[in-house]
């Protein structure tokens, strides 16, 4: 039997005269995607939005003739995003009779816990950004329709980037969506050089140290073979230096691969992405807000707002707001094959 009230009559397992032992069938995954995020934290008070705006100069200093003024350097205000706090919860009902009567106390706690809800919740959309980071936006589990794209008004990756103050445009999408070898990496390191640019057009730099990749057991094997050899894995030489040895760190996001339900897309099990996190300028910037932390409503008890006292029914709650944005797609450079 399955329901959302713990009652005697649904399961009749917790209370009968059979003995049991109760055993736990599988493990979370453990929320790894919040490190790719700088968390900002908002708090209370301060409205359901947050915006987030690039700021952006010229690079170089200009001849200063003799006798003629000096020129001037512009100053601008780039693209801009619009966060909006998402608030979720979740809770679970419990009679008297079921509370009095359970055999089990150490299934009774973990059934009202709820500790892993929000987490896993906020795993899923901090993951999903980069899951559509390909489209415009998408529908979440809720039926609501996420905004995925930057400032730019493109998504995430894309091959036609613009730029506020210049008629240039950028890429941050490996041309043909290889999947992960050493010479679709240098194609990924390659535009790391030739397009990381100012919203003036000019170059610009960024310090990329992850890999980042779904779960997929030959994509993740190949990026551990390519970080930990210790010879060049395209040779057959071993005197030969592999130069990628530690060069990057790995991060696997489990729900990478997934549908905006959260169940199983094997298109996208082989992409993978080579990313800069960092803070500020050294990074991509992309935000995490928090309004609220994830936390346990108020506990049940006799005579307060948990209890239905007419139905003598407790009920356990966990709540959550918070927040995902990216501003823009510069500093994570993706590769997207569907086989």
């Amino acid at each position: 039997m399955q329901g959302n009230l713990l009652n005697t009559l649904t399961f009749p397992e917790m209370t009968d005269l059979i003995r049991r032992k109760w055993v736990k069938t599988q493990n979370m995954y453990k929320p790894v995607a919040e490190q790719m995020y700088m968390v900002d934290p908002v708090g209370k008070a301060q409205g359901k939005t947050k915006r987030y705006n690039e700021i952006d100069t010229e690079t170089y200093a200009r001849l200063k003739r003799e006798g003629q003024t000096v020129s001037k350097a512009n100053v601008g205000v780039g693209y801009e995003v619009t966060m909006t706090k998402k608030r979720v919860g979740i809770e679970i009902d419990i009679t008297q009779e079921m509370r009095d009567e359970n055999r089990y106390t150490e299934v009774g706690t973990l059934i009202v816990s709820l500790t892993h809800f929000c987490p896993q919740r906020e795993e899923l959309d901090a993951t999903h950004r980069f899951t559509f980071g390909t489209a415009v936006s998408y529908t979440d589990m809720d039926g609501d329709t996420v905004t995925t794209t930057g400032g730019d008004g493109l998504a995430i990756f894309s091959t036609v980037h613009t730029l506020k103050f210049s008629s240039l445009t950028w890429s941050n999408r490996v041309t043909g969506d290889p999947i992960f070898s050493q010479g679709a990496l240098e194609a990924a390191e390659l535009l790391t050089t030739t397009d990381i640019l100012s919203n003036f057009g000019e170059s610009r730099t960024m310090e990329f140290n992850t890999i980042v990749t779904g779960n997929d057991p030959s994509t993740v094997n190949a990026v551990k073979r390519f970080l930990n050899s210790t010879a060049d894995i395209d040779q057959n030489n071993s005197g030969i230096m592999n130069v990628y040895k530690g060069k990057y760190r790995h991060i696997v996001l489990p729900r990478l691969s997934t549908t905006a339900l959260g169940a199983n897309d094997s298109t996208k099990r082989r992409w993978w992405f080579l990313v800069a996190i960092g803070l500020m300028a050294e990074g991509l910037q992309a935000y995490k807000g928090v309004w609220e932390a994830p936390h346990m409503v108020a506990m049940p008890g006799t005579g307060n707002n948990m209890e239905d006292a007419h139905a003598d029914i407790w009920s356990y709650g966990t709540r959550s707001g918070y927040g995902f944005v990216i501003v823009s797609g510069r500093g994570a450079i993706g590769s997207f094959p569907t086989s």
